[in-house]
């Protein structure tokens, strides 16, 4: 689901990262992830995220 939803340049824009983190935060609240530890899940997969590089 992120991946589909990356732009190009998603790490310096910062709407777009608002986005991404919106879409973690679903996530994790679909799934059932304890409210402690969201935050720490959201910044861990966010950095993933900075990770790819664009195809």
């Amino acid at each position: 689901m992120l991946s589909k939803n990356r732009t190009i340049d998603w790490q310096k824009k910062e709407q777009a990262r608002a986005k991404m983190r919106s879409l973690v935060k679903r996530l994790l609240k679909i799934y059932k992830y304890p409210p402690e530890g969201q935050e720490d899940a959201l910044n861990k997969v966010i950095a993933q995220c900075e990770m790819w590089t664009d195809k």
